[in-house]
């Protein structure tokens, strides 16, 4: 069967567009990538809206990306200072 030029220009789009998902696919496979999701209430959210504006963060993702990062050197740098940190008394 012939394919019209408009039929030929749709598999092209959708094969590059598989192409796309699949080299995406891959990358986040190389780099360990795994999705994370997690239900936030309003006081979480609010604490997490305050850190991306005072450490000037565009996403959110970003801000919880550096925020473990620098928990996790603190916790091998000093673990009782990462107690502190984390410790859930402390919250109000």
């Amino acid at each position: 069967m012939i394919e019209s030029p408009e039929e030929q220009k749709r598999r092209r789009a959708r094969e590059r567009k598989r192409a796309e998902r699949d080299r995406k696919r891959l990358r986040r496979q190389q780099l360990g990538a795994r999705e994370f999701r997690m239900e936030m209430y309003r006081g979480t959210s609010d604490a997490l809206a305050r850190i991306c504006l005072l450490g000037e963060f565009d996403e959110e993702a970003e801000a919880v990306t550096v925020l473990l990062h620098s928990a996790a050197q603190l916790a091998e740098r000093d673990p009782s200072r990462f107690k502190e940190l984390i410790n859930i008394r402390g919250l109000s």
